[in-house]
């Protein structure tokens, strides 16, 4: 996509990787859109753990596999990750999901999910008694293809100060391909 008024794309990663670490860690709490059987788009609000694996963000949603999510998925695989803060700053991350089946990589998200959860206080065999082996405990993977992130400039009269694109390489590993998993940002 060539760069626009609005937004510049960016050839690496690493060029928003600070501010996208810093975002979705401020914010937490993701609006995650998935589509159903008549195109429609359907939204929830997930925690996406974010981290970045050879240069690529990477990220892990704890969940139970809900009818609708689970068939929305099966359908269309592609969903749209949105963050947004009341300065206007705004995360956007567009991924093709997958379910993790691999149970090692289910553990490691467990207990990084156990840890999470106990520094806020909260208990996650409250929600899921039997652990990672738990049959409703499941792990969405998210592999983005495309990243936003734009940051307001109020200072200066501007909603919009800054807005930059990250698309993957065409033909990188996504989904069940993915690179193993690299430097853990949350």
């Amino acid at each position: 996509m060539p760069p626009s008024a609005f937004s510049t794309e960016v050839p690496s990663f690493a060029d928003i990787e600070d501010d996208f670490v810093r975002l979705t860690n401020e914010i937490m709490w993701c609006v995650v859109a998935t589509v159903d059987e008549q195109d429609r788009p359907r939204s929830r609000i997930l925690h996406v753990a974010w981290e970045v694996a050879d240069g690529r963000p990477v990220g892990r949603v704890s969940t139970s596999p809900s009818p609708t999510k689970t068939a929305h998925l099966a359908r269309n695989p592609y969903v749209s990750c949105a963050y947004w803060t009341s300065a206007h700053d705004a995360v956007f991350a567009d991924c093709q999901a997958s379910w993790v089946t691999d149970p090692a990589e289910k553990q490691q998200v467990w207990d990084e999910t156990a840890r999470e959860a106990a520094r806020f206080g909260q208990d996650s065999y409250a929600v899921w008694p039997g652990g990672a082996a738990d049959p409703t405990f499941q792990v969405l993977r998210m592999d983005p293809w495309r990243v936003q992130v734009t940051l307001q400039d109020l200072e200066h009269g501007k909603t919009i100060g800054s807005s930059r694109v990250w698309h993957a390489r065409t033909g990188a590993a996504v989904g069940n391909g993915h690179p193993a998993a690299g430097t853990q940002h949350r």
